[in-house]
Order: C-alpha cells, then sequence, then structure tokens
C-alpha cells in the first residue's frame, strides 16, 4: 500500500471515529445536555425562574434519564439540583431561609440573644456546622426508565444523600442541642416559615441551626407558640403547614412522629417489616414521611399502597429518589381525589399502573421528560402493550407524566389508544390532610 493510500484509510478510519464518538454523546441516556432548546425558554416551560432572592440558575439545562438536571447558584457555591419538582422544592426552602433571616429574633428570645449564638460555641465548641457538599451529585440514575425498570439504587449501597459531606455530629454537641432544646426550636422555627424541620439542603439547614440556637439559648422555648414571621404585631404564619395537621406532625419530637407514623400506616394493614423498612429508610427526611403517610391515608381504600412504600423504602436510596417517589404519590393521589377513584395500583416495568373502579387504567410517571432515548420509549411501550393486553375493551388507557412526552413517543402511545396528560398536577398538602 503506498503512503497516499495509507493516508487515505487513516483519514477515513479518524472521520468514522469522530461520527462514532458524537453519536454517542447525543445518544447517552446518562447524562446529555438539553441544546435543541433555549435555556430561558426551558425554564418557562418549566414555571421556574432563572433568578430569585438568594438562588441563580445558570446554564446549561442537562438532561440525566427521564430527570432535567440544573444548576443552582446559592450564594458561592453550585448546587447540581435533578428534577424540576426537586428544583421547586429548594426554590421554596431558599424562600423559607429569607423568612427565616426576617425573623425577629431579639423580640421574640428576649435580652440574653446577643450572646446566645456566642454562647455555645465558648463552652461546647464549634456548633455551626460547616457548609456541607452538594446533596444532589449521586450517580444513582433516579428517574431513569431504563432495561425495563425505573432504576433509582445508587450504585454504593448504603451510602446515601445525607451522609456525603456532612459533618459528623459530636456527642458533646447531640448532649447540648438536647439540653437547650436546640431541637425542638429548630422545628417550631422551621413550620413558622413553613419548611421541613428536618431538610438537609445546606443553605436552610444552617440557617435553621442558627436561629435555633439563638432562640433556645434564650431561656425562652416556653413561648415557642407565639414563634411568627414579621408583618404586624401578633401576625400569624399563614403557611400551609402552619394551618393542617402538618404543624403538630413536624413540631412534635422525631420519637413521637416516627410512633405516629407506625401506627397510622399498622391501621392501613401494613405489614410490620414494610414499617420498619420505611420508618429506619434514608431515602426520605422525617418531614417527607410524614407528607408521604399522610397521602397514602388520603387514598383510602385503594389497594397496593404496600407495594408504593416498599418500592420507596429501599436499601441504598438517595434522598433525590424518595423524593421521586414522593412525586409519583401526590401525582396518584391527585388523580384519585379529583379525577377517579382509583381501586389498586400496581408497579409494571417498575411504574406505577392505577386501575379505576371502572377498570380503566393510569400510569404514573414522575420524571421531566420521558422518550427522548431508545430505551425510555421502549419501556413505555412496553408497559402499554402489557397493560392493552391484560384489560381489552375497558376503555382507553392514560399516562400521567409530572413533564411533557417526546413527540414521538407520544405518536406511538397513540396507536395503543392511550390518552396522554402532561404536567399532572400534583395533590396540595391541603387536599391530603385527612384530619380536617
Amino acid at each position: 500500500m503506498s503512503v497516499t493510500q495509507t493516508v487515505r484509510v487513516l483519514l477515513r478510519c479518524s472521520l468514522l471515529l469522530a461520527i462514532f464518538i458524537v453519536v454517542a454523546l447525543v445518544s447517552s441516556p446518562s447524562f446529555s445536555a438539553v441544546e435543541d432548546e433555549k435555556f430561558t425558554q426551558m425554564l418557562q416551560e418549566e414555571g421556574v425562574k432563572a433568578r430569585g432572592p438568594y438562588y441563580r440558575i445558570v446554564p446549561p439545562v442537562m438532561r440525566n434519564g427521564t430527570l432535567l438536571v440544573y444548576k443552582l447558584k446559592v450564594g458561592g457555591k453550585t448546587y447540581n439540583v435533578r428534577g424540576t419538582a426537586t428544583l421547586k422544592k429548594r426554590i421554596n426552602e431558599l424562600a423559607a431561609l429569607r423568612e427565616i433571616k426576617r425573623l425577629d429574633t431579639i423580640s421574640q428570645a428576649g435580652e440574653g440573644v446577643v450572646t446566645a449564638v456566642s454562647r455555645p460555641i465558648s463552652f461546647l465548641g464549634d456548633l455551626v456546622t460547616e457548609p456541607k457538599k452538594t446533596l444532589s451529585e449521586t450517580t444513582d440514575g433516579v428517574g431513569m426508565l431504563l432495561n425495563g425498570t425505573v432504576n433509582a439504587i445508587t450504585g454504593n449501597a448504603g451510602a446515601t444523600a445525607p451522609s456525603q459531606g456532612s459533618k459528623k455530629t459530636s456527642a458533646v454537641e447531640s448532649v447540648a442541642a438536647a439540653v437547650v432544646g436546640r431541637d425542638k426550636a429548630r422545628r417550631y422555627i422551621a413550620v413558622a416559615a413553613n419548611a421541613d424541620p428536618y431538610t438537609t439542603f445546606p443553605p436552610l439547614s444552617e440557617q435553621l441551626d442558627k436561629a435555633a440556637w439563638a432562640y433556645a439559648t434564650s431561656n425562652r422555648l416556653t413561648n415557642l407558640a407565639t414563634v411568627f414571621i414579621p408583618g404586624g404585631v401578633g401576625t400569624a404564619v399563614n403557611g400551609v403547614l402552619a394551618t393542617t395537621s402538618f404543624s403538630e406532625a413536624l413540631k412534635a419530637s422525631p420519637t413521637v412522629a416516627d410512633e405516629t407514623m407506625r401506627s397510622e400506616l399498622g391501621e392501613m394493614g401494613f405489614k410490620q417489616r414494610t414499617i420498619q423498612s420505611f420508618l429506619s429508610s434514608t431515602s426520605m427526611t422525617r418531614g417527607e414521611k410524614i407528607v408521604f403517610v399522610a397521602t397514602l391515608k388520603s387514598l383510602h381504600g385503594m389497594r397496593g399502597r404496600g407495594t408504593l412504600t416498599a418500592q420507596a423504602s429501599r436499601l441504598g436510596l438517595s434522598q433525590e429518589a424518595g423524593y421521586y417517589y414522593l412525586v409519583g404519590l401526590l401525582m396518584i393521589a391527585d388523580y384519585h381525589i379529583d379525577t377517579e377513584r382509583l381501586a389498586s395500583v400496581e408497579l409494571i416495568e417498575g411504574v406505577p399502573v392505577g386501575t379505576t373502579r371502572s377498570g380503566r387504567k393510569v400510569s404514573f410517571v414522575a420524571g421531566d421528560r420521558i422518550g427522548w432515548t431508545v430505551d425510555q420509549s421502549t419501556t413505555m411501550l412496553t408497559i402499554a402493550s402489557k397493560v392493552n393486553q391484560a384489560n381489552a375493551g375497558t376503555g382507553a388507557s392514560e399516562l400521567r407524566l409530572y413533564g411533557r412526552v417526546h413527540p414521538s413517543l407520544k405518536a406511538e402511545l397513540g396507536t395503543f389508544n392511550w390518552v396522554i396528560r402532561e404536567k399532572a398536577p400534583l395533590a396540595s398538602l391541603n387536599k391530603i390532610d385527612t384530619s380536617r
């Protein structure tokens, strides 16, 4: 072979290799940039603002499985947030952070507040936690419709989001917090700000700790019930957490909260093994578990609630995975309460599929985008095929998605006589508050 021919062969090989690499990158289902939609348009479609008090969302928006991945800048730190639902939760937590900073600590806590913050540091060691690393840099593939299942398990079993990058609490700190009532104050202040007291989002969690130490060490815990966000003398908080039964559940001690959930799950007929797995799991904060149990109660009479609970309690799930399942459950509750009662729910290819009392089938996917990869489309079409084979003649089935369905997959599901509901709503906390 001549030198000229050799060069030509090498050039062709290089070109083919380059094309292969480009195709592989574009078609990769694990982590790809959203290049076909403008950044601002994407945010508008998802109903979020690019910036607000304490935060800014910076491009690009990425796509990881069925979830969008955002870069959320808070102060000098950037957090990778997977899922529009999680992003909205974080933005709400930053709104709570703003309210806590406005909390009139001096008038609420009394004259001891000035030394309250320094006192624990002087006598008990450094009680102000270091800024924690981002909680959202796990690679568990939450929300990925891959190989016929929703894969939300971490690569390292037992390694969950709360333990990554967080400073371990010393025995002295734990005792000190209990003695001065810091944890109790934290719960009351968080509820007053309409936030989850058990949040693990560093910006809010750290501010809650600071406010709680200041309040608790001022010996005014007897007046915690009067904690309010300023806006006029005696103005009560209006947030949904303070105006529903969730207020008392979130302000209760962890032991009381857990035993209450244990009792409620038992009344729903859950097996003790499922209950224990749920309560001991780290896939959700305790506050999210309280909401999860309340949502299960709102699905009164629906079979299969234990299956959904076991799915969200598996060993090794990250908190992002747990929240993904909570969002899915809220979608199910919204349908059950506002559209048609569900008789049962089952998992088909890892996806919840409900059966109404009239026999219709409804599938619920808590992802932001579905059908943007071959694997996702194949899985959804497999589900549609199985549902149709088992329920011929019961009418059109339905897919409810938190986000959007790719036009091609939408057309394919149309051939199966499926109805698509994009941007499906979630049940509000007011609706699932069964105590009222």
